[in-house]
């Protein structure tokens, strides 16, 4: 099981590079996401021609249970309007969740345990937060990077623009930082002593794996809320 991302992984760039003429070599991580991403492709329908309002199975609950956090966060950190945001949050919540708990199954890399992984998650969150604030408030959504009063504009275009380009490099570190740190050390302690302590990190890389996903989570609702806000 050590191997079988590099398994997946070997056979892909095998395949690709016989198609393209060209030496392929795609990243362990990046194929677990695409994995993952295109597992919910398919489960996720398959799952929903068995909900039921009245007889609702175990993985309906759990699903429910996760919309519910995630719609109860929405409504604390954003307000009236938060459940609209509910389908690119839900998403972010759901899968940095799912990426981070595959490094509890041997032999998967998780795709948020990679830098480029992870930054791309922050770089989607501080693109859509804009987004949101630009579409919804218009060019005075501009005006938090002007100040007030206006001459004040030399002094905070650069301290707004530093701000927020942070956010981003802050979102992607912090969740490199905690399941590369987790992945790593759990990997060496169980090559040491791979029946006892595997007692000790599964729980805690699970925990890790909540944590994070709640983290990156609560930071772009937050942005979200913010970027409402700039254009009151």
């Amino acid at each position: 099981m050590e191997h079988a991302t590099s398994a997946l992984t070997n056979w892909l760039n095998a395949l690709l590079s016989s198609m393209t003429g060209t030496a392929v070599h795609l990243p362990d991580q990046g194929v677990v996401a695409w994995f993952i991403a295109l597992s919910c492709l398919v489960i996720f329908p398959l799952l929903s021609r068995s909900f039921s309002v009245d007889t609702p199975g175990k993985a309906q609950h759990l699903l429910e249970i996760g919309m519910e956090s995630v719609n109860a966060m929405l409504d604390s950190f954003i307000g009236k309007h938060g459940r609209d945001y509910f389908p690119v949050m839900g998403g972010f919540a759901f899968f940095i969740l799912t990426c981070n708990l595959i490094t509890n199954v041997p032999g998967f890399q998780p795709p948020t345990a990679d830098l480029n992984g992870t930054v791309a998650l922050g770089l989607l969150s501080f693109l859509y937060y804009n987004y949101i604030g630009l579409t919804k408030n218009g060019s005075s959504y501009l005006k938090q990077f002007i100040g007030d009063p206006p001459w004040l504009a030399p002094l905070m275009i650069p301290i707004e623009l530093l701000s927020h380009i942070s956010r981003p490099l802050s979102l992607s570190v912090r969740l490199f930082g905690n399941i590369f740190g987790e992945h790593t050390l759990a990997g060496v302690f169980f090559g040491l002593m791979p029946i006892g302590l595997v007692v000790v990190f599964a729980p805690l890389g699970i925990f890790v794996s909540f944590m994070q996903a709640f983290v990156f989570t609560m930071l772009s609702m937050i942005y979200i809320a913010g970027a409402l806000e700039h254009g009151h």
